[in-house]
This record gives structure tokens, C-alpha cells and sequence, in this order.
């Protein structure tokens, strides 16, 4: 589809550390829960497992440190404790301003997300946008995670939209990849420096104001 062939047919949207500011939340609650375990979580690595959701961290936990873990039940513990927390949990500058843009554009939008459906739900409704999706799809619901294109294939399939006719939001390097995967066009407004997001991303931006701007030209 040509990068011109704007507004989109459909967005989707990650969640943590795109449309919400949840990053250092989900920092300070895995860092305490490893350092009950004995252990220092650091931010350089946090940020090597950013947007593969907590499973995957869980495991890197045990390869870096040799912890016992129990994926699920642990998950389940640090998902508790993100909950409780929803409600502090701050939207990024510009979000609004593009979900509704998008809304009065008629844009259909999706959730796509590495976090429990429960998780994705509770922070959603904690932010009073939960009304403004179509769809919410759960990494935790499909067989592969991010970098793998399953679970915006599910949201494209939620929509009733094409994957190549949507265009995907994230700020990890791993959801760049996994929304490429799936065949549709990628904004990426990254979280971390580096990572190679100018040479894989369709369109690389500062922020969501910028991004309402390029997905939407003329109606910002």
C-alpha cells in the first residue's frame, strides 16, 4: 500500500509505552517483585525485553539469574500489581488528540497489546477510552508473541480489515517487527534510542501529536 494512502483504513494500537506512560510502572513493579526474589532488575535490560510481554520477561529472568519461576502464577502477581496501579498510570501527550481525530474520522482501531486481556481492559477503562476501540487483542490469546505478527493479525481480523490496509502504532523495536510481519505499514514513536527503527518503521515520529499529523494530514 503507498505511504500516501492516507488517513488509514484502520489503526492499531499498542498499549504500554505508546498510548499510556506505563513504562516506569512496569519498571518499579518488576523490580520490586525481583528484588523480593534476591535480585536487581536493571533498566538497560527491562527496556531488551520492552513489549514481549511479562511471560517473556519471567523467562529472561531465570536465564540471567537462575530465579524459579512460575510463569504463569508469577505473571498473574505482577498483573495484580500493574491493576492496582491503573489509575496513576498517566496517557502519553498527543493520544487523545489522535483518538479522537480518528474516531471523528470514522477510523476503525483496535488494541494490539503483549499484556493480559485483563490487564489491557482494566487500564483502558481506568482511562476512560475503552469506548473509543473496536477491538482488544491479547498477545496472551494467540500462539506467538511479539516480534511475531499474531496478534495484529487477530486485531486486523477483529476490524474486518485487511492487515495491509492498517497501520499499526508501537513504541518497541519487537512490535515493529511483528507489525511488519503481518503485512501492515508501521508508525513507530520509540520508547528507547537505537534499536534500528528508521531502517525497519514506515514512518519513525517524536510523538503522537506528530504522528496525528502524519496519519491524518490536513485534519490536525
Amino acid at each position: 500500500m503507498p505511504l500516501n494512502d492516507l488517513p488509514p483504513h484502520a489503526l492499531i494500537f499498542d498499549l504500554d509505552g505508546l498510548l499510556v506512560d506505563s513504562e516506569p510502572t512496569w519498571f518499579r513493579v518488576e523490580g520490586a517483585f525481583l528484588r523480593e526474589l534476591g535480585f536487581v532488575w536493571t533498566r538497560e535490560a527491562a527496556d531488551r525485553c520492552m513489549g514481549q510481554g511479562t511471560p517473556n520477561t519471567l523467562r529472561v529472568w531465570h536465564e540471567l539469574f537462575g530465579v524459579e519461576v512460575d510463569v504463569a502464577r508469577d505473571t498473574e502477581r505482577i498483573i495484580d500489581r500493574v491493576i492496582g496501579l491503573a489509575d496513576d498510570i498517566p496517557m502519553k501527550p498527543g493520544a487523545l488528540e489522535l483518538l479522537g481525530i480518528a474516531r471523528k474520522n470514522r477510523t476503525p482501531m483496535a488494541v494490539a497489546s503483549s499484556s493480559p486481556r485483563r490487564l489491557i481492559e482494566a487500564v483502558l477503562e481506568a482511562k476512560k477510552i475503552r469506548h473509543l476501540f473496536d477491538a482488544v487483542a491479547s498477545g496472551q490469546e494467540v500462539a506467538r508473541s511479539k516480534p511475531a505478527p499474531d496478534v495484529f493479525l487477530r486485531a486486523a481480523e477483529l476490524l474486518g480489515v485487511a492487515p495491509e490496509a492498517c497501520v499499526v502504532l508501537e513504541d518497541a523495536i519487537a512490535g515493529v517487527k511483528g507489525g511488519l510481519a503481518a503485512g501492515a505499514r508501521v508508525l513507530a514513536v520509540p520508547s528507547v534510542s537505537g534499536d534500528g527503527f528508521g531502517q525497519l518503521a514506515t514512518w519513525v515520529v517524536a510523538d503522537l501529536h506528530e504522528a496525528a499529523r502524519v496519519l491524518f494530514p490536513g485534519l490536525t
